[in-house]
């Protein structure tokens, strides 16, 4: 849908949004980091006491991850949970417009190297957690291309860090909009010995596996599985994490290569794949619980 046909409504949501990430970017510029960070305040506070909206959409993982809190309980985790997406949203902006120095560590990056030395290609399953952009920027250091399979919406008014910032992008984008879903684009990377990263936590379309996520039945896409076993290369679960203002980490938590012989054991196998990544999600959301930006109902589906 192009800007010029969306409905009047909808054309004066983007516009007010794009002012608001205006107001933002230009408080980056003036003011850094901590600028921004100190507006977010009274725009979460403001958000949080008037929207009910927002506590619907995190009420189903916040609910999951935090059983025995209570109503205040379970507010303070919404509001450190928004928090803590805002400040990812800022920090991906000043890494952009201010090219920001964001220090961080990388866990299992020569295991990573190695299995792309392979030549067989990876599959890098990824998941919306911590500031994972700041992952994808630091991967142009691999000994490969790199290509990440994701919808990508030029209009939007929430600006990637690589829409912001001047020079080469480090990771070419296949749209998941665009034909067979950018499968076929995916495929030929991988052939090449290229690297392809994929989000796994959010089915939009297709072909889906369920597994067990808290405690509850959740459907994921197999996309991921089903790309890397075609080809015979592996598939690497890689998350980052925020651990402070300035500092991130990177770290590579699991690897195995999905195989099959017939379609029965691809069912299976994609299955296992899928069940595996949730455990390191589950891992993960240990570690980090407000930093899975989940908003919407993960296991209605």
């Amino acid at each position: 849908m192009t800007p010029a046909s969306r409905p009047l409504g909808g054309r004066l949501k983007i516009r007010l949004e794009a002012l608001g990430h205006g107001i933002f970017y230009l408080t980056l510029r003036l003011f850094g980091q901590l600028g921004a960070y100190l507006l977010l305040l009274p725009v979460i506070a403001a958000y949080a006491a008037t929207s009910r909206k927002i506590g619907r959409k995190t009420a189903p993982y916040l609910s999951r991850r935090f059983p025995s809190a209570g109503r205040p309980g379970r507010w303070l985790a919404m509001i450190r949970n928004l928090t803590s997406f805002g400040q990812v949203l800022v920090d991906r902006a000043w890494l952009g417009i201010k090219d920001g120095d964001l220090r961080g560590e990388f866990i299992g990056y020569q295991q990573l190297e190695e299995l792309v030395n392979r030549g067989r290609g990876v599959v890098l399953l990824t998941a919306h957690v911590g500031n994972w952009q700041t992952a994808l920027a630091r991967l142009d250091s691999l000994p490969t291309r790199v290509h990440a399979l994701m919808r990508y919406d030029q209009e939007a008014a929430a600006k990637h860090y690589f829409d912001l910032r001047d020079g080469r992008r480090p990771f070419e984008i296949i749209d998941s909009e665009g034909p067979w879903g950018g499968m076929i684009e995916a495929t030929a990377a991988l052939q090449r010995g290229e690297v392809v990263t994929i989000m796994g936590d959010r089915l939009v379309k297709g072909s889906a596996v369920t597994v067990d996520l808290l405690g509850d039945p959740a459907r994921i896409p197999e996309a991921a599985y089903f790309l890397a076993g075609s080809v015979g290369a592996p598939v690497v679960v890689m998350f980052a994490a925020k651990t402070g203002r300035k500092s991130y980490q990177l770290r590579v938590w699991d690897s195995w290569y999905p195989r099959w012989e017939n379609r029965e054991q691809r069912a299976e196998a994609c299955r296992n794949s899928g069940a595996r990544f949730a455990k390191n999600l589950q891992e993960y959301l240990d570690e980090y619980p407000h930093q899975w930006y989940n908003f919407y109902d993960f296991w209605q589906q």
